[in-house]
């Protein structure tokens, strides 16, 4: 091989792998940010439905025993 046929060579093959491995990186780069961000915030949102669902139960605790009236009454007081 001579100076000519690697310098085809490269034009042709090489620089568009290192173009192809140089976006492949950014874009692995940028979902990770993204995917961190949706991790994130999904556990959050598991935190206040976990919270939301605590609450929930403790309220329908305090309905045991009532008639149906007396909840009715208690859930529009809240």
């Amino acid at each position: 091989m001579n100076i000519d046929d690697l310098s085809s060579l490269f034009t042709n093959v090489g620089f568009p792998i290192a173009i192809c491995f140089i976006l492949l990186r950014y874009m692995l780069q940028t979902m990770g940010n993204k995917l961190d961000k949706l991790d994130n915030s999904l556990n959050r949102l598991t935190k206040v439905i976990r919270e939301l669902d605590a609450k929930h139960k403790v309220r329908n605790e305090e309905f045991v025993g009532d008639s149906p009236k007396e909840k009715k009454q208690q859930i529009a007081r809240n």
